[in-house]
C-alpha cells in the first residue's frame, strides 16, 4: 500500500526559520521569497516531514503511477529546478541513494 502526499491543509506554516505559504506556493526564508509551481511545491512540502520520502511514494502521489524510468526522470527534473530555486538559502534537497529525497540544512 502506498501512502499519498497531500497539499497541507493550512495556508501558512513555519518549519524552522522557513515560512511556508501553501495558498500561493511560496517559501519565505529570512528576506528571500521563492515561488514554486504546484508540482514543485507539492514535492517540497512533502519533504518537510523530517524523514526521507521514497521515490515510489513520490511517483504515486505526483503522477499516479508506479515508479518507472519515465517517472524517475520527471521527478529528477523537478528536484533539480527546486534545488536551483533554493540555491543560497541554506536548505537543500539531498538524495538518499536508492531510496528517495530528504530536505535538510545545507552543509
Amino acid at each position: 500500500m502506498y501512502s499519498s502526499l497531500k497539499e497541507p491543509e493550512t495556508t501558512s506554516a513555519y518549519w524552522g526559520d522557513i515560512m511556508w505559504d501553501d495558498e500561493r506556493h511560496l517559501l519565505k526564508i529570512a528576506c528571500i521569497t521563492i515561488s514554486f509551481t504546484t508540482t514543485e511545491y507539492l514535492i517540497l512540502s512533502s519533504l518537510r516531514q523530517d524523514r526521507p520520502i521514497s521515490y515510489t511514494i513520490l511517483a504515486r502521489s505526483l503522477y499516479n503511477r508506479a515508479l518507472d524510468r519515465k517517472a524517475r526522470i520527471m521527478m529528477n527534473k523537478h528536484i533539480e529546478r527546486i534545488r536551483g530555486k533554493l540555491r543560497g538559502t541554506g536548505i537543500y534537497i539531498y538524495c538518499v541513494l536508492g531510496y528517495g529525497y530528504f530536505l535538510l540544512p545545507e552543509i
